[in-house]
């Protein structure tokens, strides 16, 4: 009778396993060791107990969320820099509940296997913007912003790719030019980000045009 009663939390357990690699493979289809060791240690918190399916599911909607957002970004697509962020800050917020000791274990290949994901390969060399606009991308995704700084840098994006379609004179264009690389400069600077992601922005900001005078180094 016991066997019994305990046949319908192995068949959950089971079908979990079963969604765990189903979703992570579709969700990410290139191979990445970092994403394997994700997925294992996955299983067997399912399997322990550490971590419930409702959890597992939240995980893997919002794994989904990650990959839909980055296969949206189109040349001249408005930024959205707010859906990814928030998709990474509802999957740390879920880790931060889930048993001890995966919970460390489970952060840990969370972060790794962001800092290990690479970018499509493009056919064409970035442009000062576009390298901007990509190196801001991981600085947000590996760092610690509020979601009003990351509001702030999406703005700040848009209102610089917006320049090229405005329609405005020279001096309008470099007056938002310049307003808009103040912003980001200010907003990476008071931000909790990595210091080589900082730096990589703030290099970029130089590479990109007139100086904004904040010391963007």
């Amino acid at each position: 009778m016991k066997c019994t009663r305990n046949l319908p939390v192995f068949f959950v357990l089971f079908m979990a396993t079963l969604f765990i690699s189903s979703t992570l493979v579709a969700a990410q289809d290139e191979v990445n060791p970092a994403r394997e060791k994700f997925q294992q240690d996955l299983k067997a918190a399912v399997m322990s107990q550490s971590i419930t399916v409702p959890q597992l599911k939240e995980i893997q909607d919002n794994i989904a969320v990650l990959k839909e957002a980055k296969g949206e970004e189109k040349p001249g697509a408005p930024v959205d820099l707010v859906t990814p962020y928030t998709a990474v800050s509802k999957i740390k917020a879920i880790m931060a509940t889930v048993k001890e000791p995966a919970r460390d274990t489970l952060r840990q290949d969370f972060q790794l296997m962001m800092a290990t994901k690479q970018p499509p390969p493009s056919t064409e060399p970035d442009t000062p913007g576009k390298k901007l606009g990509k190196d801001i991308f991981s600085a947000v995704m590996h760092g610690e912003p509020t979601i009003e700084q990351v509001q702030q840098l999406q703005e700040s994006l848009n209102s610089l790719q917006s320049i090229k379609t405005g329609g405005g004179g020279m001096l309008q264009q470099f007056r938002e030019l310049k307003t808009a690389k103040a912003q980001i400069e200010q907003t990476m600077n008071a931000g909790s980000f990595r210091p080589q992601d900082k730096q990589a922005v703030l290099d970029d900001l130089n590479n990109l045009g007139p100086k904004t005078g904040g010391g963007a180094r």
